[in-house]
């Protein structure tokens, strides 16, 4: 299942492991009882672990994905990995801290290795600087054509370096850092259930930036499809009117 985003972006599900029925019988396990269909009765289990918030037993399905995104959007979604977890040992003395999460990984493409390729997320439409900083963008700019213009002129300038940079001998590593962020990367992405949840929560909120918008919708259109009843139970638990369109 691959869902196309942006201009040249895409999410994409390259593996999976488990179902829906996977959360009930993690949570029956407590009880030394599993579960062979998906019947109502599960369906409220998962309704009941959801509103209580008890999330481990979704932390048992795990998804493997693919992402092609612009820079900056990557950027904002490798905020669900990085943190700083608290580590302690066996007799639960701390010992330091080792930050991300444990149940995510994350390889992405990388410019030091790479000749990285002119291709660029470019708006279809220009939003004008919202009053409020923590919304962002307030509606479409008054002057496309010239915040097209001065953003093409932008890219060919910052390629154009970056190519003389490259033809002159420099490393990639440094070479890369004229580039802009919106040139796109690539990553393989892979998490529990709930990390994929919790994405979807926070990156389809309409104060959420419209281009990570689209990447949580994607992430969700993927969960829709593999894990139904768990994706509505969690929604419907955190109050979450998530987009369809």
């Amino acid at each position: 299942m691959k869902i196309d985003v942006l201009d040249h972006g895409s999410v994409e599900l390259l593996d999976k492991m488990g179902s829906d029925l996977t959360t009930v019988e993690a949570a029956r396990v407590s009880f030394l009882r599993g579960a062979t269909t998906l019947g109502e009765r599960e369906m409220r289990l998962i309704r009941y672990l959801a509103e209580h918030e008890h999330t481990s037993p979704f932390r048992h399905a795990h998804l493997m994905l693919r992402f092609k995104a612009p820079l900056f959007v990557a950027r904002q979604l490798w905020k669900h990995i990085v943190g700083i977890t608290p580590e302690f040992d066996l007799e639960e003395r701390f010992s330091g801290f080792s930050g991300g999460f444990k149940d995510t990984g994350w390889n992405e493409a990388s410019g030091r290795y790479v000749e990285l390729q002119e291709e660029f997320y470019v708006p279809a439409t220009w939003r004008a600087q919202s009053s409020s900083n923590k919304q962002g963008s307030a509606g479409p700019l008054q002057e496309q054509a010239d915040a097209a213009a001065a953003y093409r002129q932008g890219l060919q300038a910052a390629y154009h370096a970056y190519l003389r940079l490259r033809e002159l001998g420099v490393a990639k590593e440094q070479a890369r850092i004229v580039l802009p962020q919106s040139i796109y990367t690539q990553w393989i992405w892979t998490g529990s259930l709930q990390a994929f949840l919790h994405v979807v929560d926070l990156r389809t909120k309409p104060d959420a930036q419209w281009e990570t918008q689209q990447y949580g919708l994607a992430v969700r259109a993927i969960l829709a499809e593999h894990f139904p009843v768990c994706l509505q139970k969690w929604e419907t638990r955190a109050g979450h009117a998530a987009a369809t369109t």
